[in-house]
């Protein structure tokens, strides 16, 4: 640990032993167990929200969840230096220091950790059903963005993406990859739209803001830890006030994505959450729409609009690509899970 790295630290009531860097963050054993110190970049209100939900998810609920720790001055935030160089050459940031576990990701070929983390997900979507949230909700939805305009907004991107390369004299693999799939794909996003349109979702997304219902934001294997003791739910830095079954579909696309849509791997899930929370008519039509947008396509194409057009990594190729090819075993999986939508 460096003299830079020691001075953040020396800012907590801490005894470190040992230091493990990692990417943009370090892992530290201490006297008062493991900890992760992270840049925080979000805003300082959110971050109360979250320490607020985290507390009633671990004192009240006995949840394994990151919560964070205050410094010495009880702020939960402080202001530092991590990583190589000179702290007079570079901008203070904002850092935080969590509770850490023990543990490994969860692994997405494995199904017994497939299933526990949805159980642990509809667990996690009961207790964030709480009224005491609300007091949060002129903050929160300021920030809320509704899904169906994320849609709209997804489907202009597309076509504008689609007029530029159209354009183009010259075009690389990647453009002329996109003008050969593009009007399978924006057909789909259409379609997707008009589901989500025709569903109750701006009704359901009204009650979520009245009841102070709270969805993790980003529920994927990155940020869910399997332990001897238990599960472990982190990051909850994109938490937000949704319709919870949001997190449900980001968790099973990905699953999914990796088991080639497997119709008796994604029956299973469901039936797994279901045991937990059940899931209204309502929540299937708009969880149907979700899965219908080709969300893995326009954030290629979003890649590359906004990126340098003129290379695209091999990777963001393979990801468009794959992104095609599956289509497929996407929609003969959502005839048969969905069949009476």
């Amino acid at each position: 640990m460096n003299d830079i790295e020691k001075e953040l630290l020396e800012q907590y009531d801490l005894k470190v032993y040992k230091v493990k860097k990692g990417r943009g963050a370090f892992l530290c054993e201490t006297n008062q167990g493991l900890k992760l110190v992270r840049e925080y970049e979000g805003a300082m209100w959110h971050l109360e929200i979250e320490q607020e939900i985290l507390s009633y998810l671990r004192e009240v609920e006995g949840m394994y969840v990151d919560s964070y720790i205050k410094n010495k001055d009880g702020e939960l935030c402080s202001i530092g230096y991590i990583g190589e160089g000179s702290k007079y050459y570079k901008e203070p940031s904002n850092y935080v220091v969590k509770d850490w576990y023990h543990g490994r990701e969860c692994n997405l070929e494995e199904k017994e950790d497939i299933y526990l983390a949805v159980s642990l997900l509809a667990k996690l979507h009961k207790h964030l059903r709480c009224k005491s949230f609300v007091q949060h909700k002129s903050k929160v939805i300021e920030k809320n963005v509704s899904l169906l305009y994320e849609f709209e907004k997804h489907n202009r991107e597309l076509k504008r993406t689609k007029n530029y390369i159209r354009d183009k004299k010259k075009k690389n693999e990647f453009e002329r990859c996109v003008l050969t799939t593009y009007s399978n794909m924006y057909e789909q996003a259409i379609r997707a739209t008009e589901i989500l349109k025709q569903s109750s979702y701006e009704n359901m997304l009204s009650k979520v803001e009245e009841t102070g219902c709270f969805c993790h934001g980003s529920y994927n294997q990155h940020n869910i830890l399997m332990l001897e003791e238990g599960i472990a739910v982190t990051n909850f830095c994109k938490c937000v006030m949704q319709v919870q079954v949001y997190d449900l579909y980001q968790f099973m696309r990905k699953v999914l994505e990796k088991n080639r849509w497997e119709e008796q791997l994604g029956n299973e899930m469901l039936e797994q959450y279901n045991k937990v929370l059940s899931i209204s008519d309502e929540e299937y039509k708009v969880l149907y729409a979700l899965f219908c947008y080709p969300e893995k396509y326009w954030k290629q194409i979003n890649y590359y609009y906004n990126n340098n057009k003129c290379w695209i990594p091999q990777r963001n190729m393979e990801k468009l690509v794959k992104a095609t090819s599956q289509d497929e075993e996407k929609n003969r999986f959502l005839a048969t899970i969905f069949q009476s939508t």
